[in-house]
C-alpha cells in the first residue's frame, strides 16, 4: 500500500512541476503526508466497523476513485470475513479479486499481485490448478506480470491459461487463439524472437478457420443455416426493448448509460452483438485486464466479445410505437422479458438478454426490465433495499406491454434476486385487473434460482394462480450462492433443491442440480446448453416436462409436480442445434442438415454436424419424448409460419 502512497505523490510531485500556475494541481509535501497517513486513519476508523457497513465503505470508496480508501476499508472487511465462524471461501476470494483491482488502479502492482495470488490460491483449493474459473485471475496476473515487464513469469502464467483453455474448450477455439497471440507479443516484448516465431507458426495453423465455430454457427453459404439473427461481417445484432428505474449516469458510453442510483421509469431499446465465434450457452466477455483486446478496432471485439453497441433512450409513447412496429415485423408476435438479479450492472443484463435471445433462437422480441442493482458482489444489502420497490414500477410496465404492445404471448423469466420484482410486479398487475381477467394473461413464467424466502415463494406463486399457461421453477441443491443466502437470512430460499424443494399444484418445479454452471452454480440457466435447451422448448412449443428431454419425475408423496433433469441425456450444443432445425424446418430438418454435411470440408466440422444429425434422429423418432409437441408445430414451421 505504501508503494502506490509514493507513486501517487510522485504522480503529485511531477504535476505540481507542470502546473505551477494552476492552484488545483499543488498538493506538495503536506499533501503527499495526508495522503500517506489518510489509508492508516481509515484502518484504524473501521476496525471497529461491522461487517456490512465496511463492505459498503468500500463499494463507495471504490466508486467515488478513491483507492487508497478504498483498499483500506477492503483490508478490514476482509480480515473481518476470514475470521467470522464458518468463512464463506466463495466471499473472501470476491473481495481478494476486488481489492487486487482497486491495487492495481491505486498503482501499487505488487500489491495487486499479491491479492490476486491469495484469490487463485483459495480458488485452486476449492476447484483444482485447472479450472476454467481460474482464467480471470490468471489473465488478470499475468497483465499486471507484462505491464511490470516480468516476461518469463507472465509467459509461465499464459502457458498455464491456454493449457486450460485447450482442455476446456479444444484445441480450435478462440479463447486459445488470442491466449496464443498474447503469448506471442509477450515474447517478441522480451526479445525472444525464436519463441515468438514458434507461436506465431501456432497461430498460422488456424489459418482460414481462426474464427473457429461451433455448431450454432456454420459458415456461410452451407445451406440449411436459417437462425432468426443473421450473421453479418463477423457478428450478428440482438435488439432488446428495455425499462428500467435506473438513472442516467450523463455518459453517452452504452455500459456506462445507466448507473447503479434509482430514478423513473424509463423506456428504450439497446443493440447488442454477438460473435461469429459465439458459443452455446457462453456469454463471451471482454476482460478490463486484457491488454491485447485495447489493440483491437471495433470490428475485432464484435468478432470476439457478445458487446452493449447501442443504447436508445425513448419516451413511452415513442417506445410503445417502436414496440409495436418490432413485433409486428417479427416471425412471431411473443414477447419474453428478463428480469436479471443481484449484483448485475444494465450492461450486464443487457448482454445476457441478448445472448438468451440468441442461444434460445428466439422467433419474437426480447426485452429485459433492469432494476437499480449496484453491480456489486459486496452490495448485497443495497441491492436488497432495491429489488422489491422496483416491482411497482415494473408492474408499470407489464400494464404498457400487455395492453399496448399487440404482443399475442408474453414469456416472463426472472433469476435470483430479480425473481423478487417479477413477483412484486405480477402481484401489483394483477391486483389492479377486474377478478375475471386476470387468467392466462402470460404464457410461460419462470423463476429461476430465485433467491426469495422460500415460504413468501409459496404464497406468492398460489396468488399468481391462472395467470399463465404454465408456471415453472428451476432449483438446484448445489447452488452456493443461494446456500450463502439461506445462511444469512436463517431461512430457506425458493431456489434451493434438497429436503426443502417446492412442491405444489400449478408449478412445475424442475431439479437442477446436476447441471454445472460457474463457480457458484447460480448461473445455470443460461451457462449450460441443456437447460438452454429446456427454456427453448418452453418458449416455442410450452411442453410439459414429461415432454421435454431428461425429465424423470419424482414422488413427492401426492402430487408430481417435482422433476429431476438428466444433465448426461441433455447437454451438448448438438441437441440445441438439433431443435433449432427441427423448429425451422420441420420435416425437412433431417435433410437440410444432410446438405450441410456434403457442403463442409473440415473433418471436425462434419463430425459436429454428424452429432447434430444423430440428434435430430432421436427428435424425429416416433417414441422420442419431444415427439409430440415436434410434431404438432413441424407442419407451421415448414411452411414457415410463425411458430407460437
Amino acid at each position: 500500500m505504501a508503494a502506490g502512497m509514493i507513486k501517487i505523490c510522485n504522480y503529485h510531485a511531477v504535476g505540481l512541476q507542470r502546473h505551477r500556475s494552476g492552484a488545483p494541481h499543488r498538493i506538495g509535501l503536506l499533501g503527499c503526508a495526508l495522503l500517506m497517513i489518510a489509508p492508516i486513519i481509515v484502518m484504524a476508523q473501521s476496525s471497529a466497523l461491522p461487517l456490512p457497513l465496511l463492505y459498503k465503505k468500500f463499494e463507495q470508496a471504490r466508486e467515488a476513485n478513491d483507492f487508497p480508501a478504498a483498499e483500506a476499508y477492503g483490508r478490514s472487511a476482509l480480515l473481518a470475513t476470514e475470521s467470522a465462524p464458518g468463512a464463506n471461501h466463495h466471499d473472501v476470494i470476491d473481495l481478494l479479486l476486488r481489492l487486487g483491482e482497486v491495487s492495481d488502479k491505486a498503482g501499487d502492482d505488487q500489491q495487486a499481485v499479491d491479492f490476486y495470488r491469495r484469490a487463485q490460491k483459495l480458488q485452486e483449493s476449492d476447484l483444482g490448478a485447472d479450472h476454467p474459473d481460474l482464467i480471470p485471475v490468471l489473465t488478470a496476473l499475468a497483465d499486471l506480470l507484462i505491464k511490470d515487464k516480468r516476461y518469463a513469469d507472465a509467459e509461465v502464467l499464459l502457458q498455464h491459461i491456454l493449457n486450460i483453455e485447450r482442455a476446456a474448450f479444444g484445441e480450435r477455439h478462440e479463447n486459445v487463439l488470442a491466449t496464443l497471440k498474447q503469448l506471442r507479443d509477450t515474447y517478441r516484448a522480451a526479445a525472444d524472437s525464436e519463441a515468438a516465431a514458434r507461436t506465431d507458426r501456432q497461430i498460422e495453423q488456424f489459418g482460414a478457420t481462426s474464427r473457429a465455430f461451433g455448431p450454432g454457427a456454420p459458415p456461410q453459404g452451407v445451406p440449411g443455416k436459417d437462425r432468426r439473427y443473421k450473421m453479418k461481417q463477423d457478428y450478428a445484432t440482438v435488439r432488446v426493448f428495455y425499462g428500467t428505474d435506473r438513472k442516467t449516469t450523463g455518459s453517452l458510453k452504452p455500459a456506462e448509460f445507466y448507473g447503479a442510483e434509482r430514478g423513473d421509469l424509463q423506456y428504450g431499446y439497446l443493440d447488442v452483438t454477438i460473435p461469429a465465434a459465439h458459443q452455446e450457452a457462453e456469454l463471451e466477455t471482454r476482460s478490463p485486464w486484457d491488454m491485447y483486446t485495447l489493440f483491437m478496432g471495433e470490428a475485432g471485439l464484435r468478432g470476439r466479445f457478445v458487446l452493449l453497441d447501442e443504447v436508445t433512450p425513448l419516451a413511452k409513447d415513442s417506445f410503445i410505437g417502436a414496440l409495436r412496429k418490432q413485433i409486428k415485423e417479427a416471425p412471431s408476435k411473443d414477447v419474453f422479458i428478463f428480469v436479471h438479479g443481484y449484483n448485475s450492472t444494465f450492461e450486464d443484463a443487457a448482454r445476457r438478454c441478448a445472448q438468451l435471445a440468441y442461444d434460445l433462437d428466439f422467433d419474437g422480441t426480447p426485452m429485459m426490465y433492469s432494476w437499480a442493482s449496484a453491480g456489486s458482489a459486496t452490495a448485497y444489502t443495497k441491492d436488497e433495499a432495491t429489488v422489491q420497490s422496483s416491482g411497482m414500477k415494473m408492474a408499470q410496465m407489464l400494464d404498457d406491454v400487455v395492453a399496448q404492445s399487440g404482443a399475442e404471448r408474453i414469456h416472463l423469466i426472472a433469476h435470483s434476486m430479480g425473481n423478487r420484482a417479477l413477483i412484486e410486479a405480477l402481484q401489483s398487475y394483477l391486483a389492479n385487473r377486474e377478478a375475471g381477467k386476470r387468467q392466462h394473461i402470460f404464457g410461460q413464467i419462470v423463476f429461476t434460482a430465485p433467491d426469495v424466502d422460500r415460504d413468501y415463494f409459496v404464497g406468492a406463486i398460489k396468488s399468481l394462480s391462472g395467470a399463465a399457461a404454465r408456471v415453472t421453477l428451476y432449483a438446484s441443491d448445489t447452488d452456493l450462492a443461494l446456500q450463502s443466502s439461506q445462511v444469512l437470512h436463517d431461512a430457506p430460499r425458493a431456489g434451493l433443491a434438497g429436503v426443502n424443494i417446492i412442491s405444489l399444484p400449478g408449478i412445475d418445479t424442475i431439479d437442477m442440480s446436476a447441471v454445472p454452471a460457474d463457480s457458484l452454480g447460480h448461473n445455470y440457466f443460461a451457462a449450460n446448453a441443456g437447460a438452454i435447451y429446456d427454456l427453448f422448448r418452453l418458449f416455442w412449443s410450452g411442453d410439459p416436462p414429461p415432454m421435454r428431454c431428461g425429465m424423470n419425475g419424482r414422488n413427492t408423496g401426492a402430487l408430481l409436480s417435482v422433476w429431476l433433469f438428466n444433465v448426461d441425456v441433455c447437454k451438448g450444443d448438438d441437441l440445441l442445434e438439433a431443435g433449432v432445425m427441427l423448429k425451422r424446418f420441420g420435416a425437412q430438418a433431417r435433410a437440410q442438415v444432410q446438405a450441410n454435411i456434403l457442403a463442409l470440408t473440415d473433418p471436425t466440422q462434419k463430425q459436429q454436424w454428424l452429432l447434430i444429425l444423430k440428434r435430430l434422429d432421436g427428435l424425429l423418432a416416433p417414441d422420442a419424448q419431444a415427439a409430440p409437441a415436434a410434431a404438432a408445430t413441424a407442419g407451421a414451421a415448414a411452411t414457415g409460419a410463425a411458430t407460437k
